[in-house]
């Protein structure tokens, strides 16, 4: 080999280095298996986060990322509207995986809403040119939320099931790999369409990868419904994740009549490794104030609310690890 050569073969030895060196993105998604959540590295991940107003209060928003990532919370899920551009949810999603969280993306804009036209226009938001390349530049670190809490108390479950049957077909169809995040009916509380259909939707979606979230409020004022719904939905190794919940806030006289057990919710998702979300971090209208996890003074200070949510024995902080996407 003459000099030439040899020159030629080390720099194309360091680079052959230096391309072992480099960290490529993940080039595969969040999936659920055997009814667990599992990251880009094909580990389990147990979500344990909060929900974060992004749309109604962004800067707040986007500056408290640095508090709840020091509570520890492995997990943030992002409300946005699909009236706002794509482009505003860049900066948030970067914030949070540069700190080590899962963002959930959800469009908050079909709550309660029963008409599969709105429903399937939050899903036309998610396939738009704008926010496919907002999304997919993270596909490897977040979650789609299709809709926040579409249905209310009258929609029938076969409805549900046949109004997200056209939406996971134009998220797939368009490209989306990466776990989908389907609420239940009943304004997220209905668990018992998720239980009939839950599978059927898991079997329809090409790439079996769809999480169910259910909300907790004055549906679930029965501890028993908690454990008993939540084991139901293991045993049919359906994935789930808690997506919202309250507590037993005065004495019930609250504006969402939630008696819920707080604990309950903590204790049954320990013991059945399901992941939690609670509503919400700040910013909360006045009939809603009370679900503050810290006050509206300084979105810091943790209320009674935040305090029982990150420190109490089952809570974020003792119990919350970060996806092992982030140990690389």
């Amino acid at each position: 080999m003459g000099f030439k050569s040899k020159i030629v073969g080390a720099i194309i030895l360091f680079a052959g280095v230096l391309a072992s060196c480099h960290k490529e993105p993940y080039s595969v998604v969040f999936s659920t298996n055997e009814g667990f959540l599992q990251d880009a590295n094909g580990s389990e991940f147990l979500i344990r986060g909060v929900n974060v107003p992004f749309a109604w209060h962004p800067v707040k928003s986007y500056q408290a990322l640095d508090e709840i990532a020091r509570q520890k919370a492995n997990c943030v899920r992002i409300v946005w509207e699909s009236s706002l551009p794509a482009s505003g949810l860049d900066s948030i999603l970067q914030k949070s995986i540069d700190l080590n969280m899962i963002p959930i993306v959800e469009l908050h804009d079909a709550t309660g809403d029963s008409t599969a036209t709105k429903l399937y226009q939050m899903a036309t938001y998610f396939v738009s040119d704008e926010m496919k390349s907002v999304i997919q530049k993270y596909e490897s670190y977040l979650l789609i939320n299709i809709a926040n809490e579409w249905g209310d108390n009258n929609l029938k479950a076969e409805y549900w099931r046949d109004a997200y049957k056209e939406c996971i077909s134009l998220l797939r169809n368009s490209g989306y790999r990466s776990t989908i995040v389907i609420d239940a009916p009943g304004w997220g509380q209905n668990i018992d369409p998720v239980l009939l259909y839950g599978q059927a939707l898991i079997d329809y979606d090409p790439l079996h990868n769809l999480l169910f979230s259910i909300h907790m409020y004055g549906s679930w004022n029965d501890e028993e419904k908690i454990r008993h719904a939540l084991q139901d939905a293991v045993n049919q190794s359906l994935p789930i994740v808690v997506g919202e919940f309250g507590y037993h806030y005065n004495e019930g006289n609250n504006n969402l009549n939630c008696k819920v057990n707080h604990e309950q919710i903590l204790e049954v998702c320990a013991e059945l490794n399901i992941g939690f979300l609670a509503w919400s971090w700040s910013g909360n209208n006045e009939v809603n104030q009370w679900l503050d996890l810290v006050t509206n003074d300084d979105w810091k200070t943790l209320t009674d609310w935040g305090k029982a949510i990150f420190n109490s024995p089952l809570g974020i902080k003792e119990t919350a690890r970060k996806a092992s996407v982030f140990n690389d």
